[in-house]
């Protein structure tokens, strides 16, 4: 199946190349079934505002995300996790 990136990077004939795993849950399990650095495997984190604002940051798989530091970043007084049941709608 193939992902929104996916179909973007073969319009534009960009290219990439597929990693599968099976049993992999967190991002240090993929990394690690992959053999790749934590540096160079990161985890998609949603988050939104108080005005119901999302922004998304790219983390390295085994940092995690300082939400007061990301809010500064973003310009925001604060920002949360966005809900599991909400991701699809903005990945």
């Amino acid at each position: 199946m193939k992902t929104n990136v996916m179909r973007i990077l073969d319009q534009k004939k960009i290219y990439y190349k597929i990693h599968t795993y099976e049993n992999a849950i967190s991002g240090i399990e993929v990394a690690d079934t992959l053999n790749e650095d934590y540096d160079k495997v990161f985890k998609t984190l949603v988050t939104v505002s108080n005005n119901k604002k999302n922004y998304v940051f790219l983390v390295p798989v085994d940092k995690e995300l300082d939400l007061k530091k990301a809010a500064k970043s973003a310009g925001e007084k604060s920002l949360q996790m966005t809900h599991v049941k909400d991701i699809t709608k903005y990945t």
